[in-house]
């Protein structure tokens, strides 16, 4: 009804067992590896009445099989609060495609700035390339102008090399970014400093 009082536009979300088990999984198998050992559940099942309790139901199944990861479980909004209040409660985070989108650029502005933040699309079962990239994509603003910050392409790097089965090498590259952001003598303008995209790449380069 285009162009009429009674335009309107329906947009479908479908929640399959397997796409919300497969990611859950994912997840909870992350945490395993990790220190803390915890998920947190990004949902809205009071107001998005069908596909989100489904999204609740399956975290709780999964949940079941891994006794020895702790949970947590948010509504979107609130959760997007203690993303801002409380960062240290969170670890690994499982969500639906839009609400992770959301939180993957609400987390690294929250620890300085959207250009520390990789990111992956990821086939864990390895039967189809993976594709790697930063979370924010591209920045037309700023493209050529040598001040884009490189470090969410050098981790995307690094989660590349995790992946691929190179634990060590990924490691470097990530003790690396770390000593530059600490050391904070080559930073690129978005994390308060002054150095060109090319100086920080090379000052990490060197570092590896």
């Amino acid at each position: 009804y285009r162009g009429t009082p009674e335009e309107l536009a329906v947009q479908q979300a479908i929640f399959t067992r397997k796409g919300c088990d497969r990611v859950m999984r994912y997840a909870f198998e992350l945490a395993v590896k990790r220190p803390r050992r915890h998920v947190t559940s990004a949902t809205k099942s009071n107001g998005i009445i069908h596909s989100m309790p489904y999204w609740d139901e399956r975290f709780a199944a999964t949940a079941k099989d891994y006794p020895g990861v702790t949970t947590a479980q948010y509504h979107i909004d609130i959760l997007a609060a203690h993303f801002v209040q409380h960062p240290d409660w969170f670890d690994v985070v499982v969500a639906s495609n839009l609400f992770g989108d959301i939180l993957s650029d609400l987390g690294p502005a929250i620890a300085g700035s959207i250009g520390l933040a990789p990111g992956g699309n990821i086939n864990p079962e390895k039967e189809y390339p993976s594709m790697f990239e930063p979370v924010h994509g591209s920045a037309p603003d700023i493209a050529g102008k040598g001040i884009a910050n490189p470090i969410a392409q050098i981790w995307t790097g690094a989660m590349m090399l995790e992946h691929l089965g190179h634990a060590e090498a990924a490691r470097a590259v990530v003790v690396a970014i770390e000593r530059v952001v600490e050391q904070g003598k080559t930073l690129t303008r978005d994390l308060g400093g002054r150095a060109t995209t090319t100086e920080v790449g090379q000052t990490i380069a060197a570092l590896i």
